[in-house]
């Protein structure tokens, strides 16, 4: 058991880490950092935080272990903040769904003032904030860390946290990472965002009953397109260059499927959708 864990930004996933590291009685005292003060206040009315603060100060020197849960753009200046009051024993971490995101300076201050372990646990909903938090969001998810050198100690730290909280550990490069979650995440929730303005751009003269008649598979698929617009933003521009190349792989594939449907290529679509169909299948057995 950790004597005190701060957790920056108990938004969804840090109040939902802090909420399953108190059921696992695996630290003392989470402290909440927030700018907003009705999240904090939210956070630590759930009791996923112990104590709040607005600010970063020279208190957070009593934290072993340091999340933070803000959004991509923001994480390498709050890493520099931290390092005014830190020292090599404390481990930083973060939840960010893209990796290659620190500066020179910051990679230069890990092992001397820190030791940076970044994650990513691939868990959440198109909800945001502390009051939509959940204590069992990581049960039976995967979480990948990125470490940026070997320092064992650490890496087994931030391990054993998100296993006793019950994720699954996977450890990559950094631009392996970014471009996994280009395909799987990052392309899939740029098209559900895109979609939703494509049909409420269409020229229809009952367009108020387009939302009485979008189908089930609409509404599902654009579940994801009510995500944190901030935190959308932050993920698309930070990973630019890998979801560039997986826009480009997926733009050329439609295009294959419109010239499929102009020229009546029954069989080169049914073959198509019949392929992804096997595909999907064999995603759902391996429940991930």
């Amino acid at each position: 058991m950790f004597n005190e864990i701060t957790i920056i930004g108990p938004g969804l996933i840090g109040a939902s880490l802090g909420l399953a590291i108190k059921s696992n009685k695996l630290c003392k005292t989470i402290v909440g950092i927030d700018r907003s003060v009705k999240n904090l206040e939210d956070a630590f009315r759930i009791n996923a935080i112990d104590k709040r603060r607005k600010i970063i100060d020279g208190r957070i020197q009593k934290s072993s272990i340091i999340f933070i849960c803000t959004p991509v753009s923001t994480i390498d200046k709050i890493i520099n903040e931290i390092s005014l009051y830190s020292n090599k024993e404390q481990v930083i971490s973060d939840v960010g769904s893209v990796k290659n995101i620190f500066k020179k300076k910051t990679l230069n201050l890990n092992e001397v003032k820190f030791s940076l372990v970044p994650g990513h646990p691939i868990a959440g909903t198109e909800h945001s904030g502390a009051i939509n938090s959940q204590r069992n969001l990581f049960r039976d998810k995967w979480c990948i860390l990125t470490p940026l050198n070997r320092n064992k100690r650490s890496i087994k730290m931030i391990s054993e946290i998100w296993k006793n909280i019950g994720m699954k550990i996977s450890i990559m490069q950094p631009s392996e990472h970014d471009k996994i979650m280009s395909m799987t995440s990052h392309l899939p929730h740029l098209i559900a965002f895109t979609i939703v303005g494509t049909a409420f751009n269409l020229n229809i003269k009952k367009k108020n009953e387009l939302i009485n008649f979008a189908a089930g598979g609409f509404k599902d698929f654009t579940r994801i397109g009510s995500s944190d617009p901030k935190m959308w933003t932050d993920i698309f521009l930070e990973n630019k260059n890998f979801l560039k190349e997986t826009l480009e792989l997926f733009l050329r594939d439609i295009k294959k499927f419109k010239y499929f449907i102009e020229t009546n290529q029954y069989d080169e679509i049914f073959n198509l959708l019949k392929r992804t169909k096997e595909i999907r299948k064999s995603i759902i057995k391996k429940k991930i």
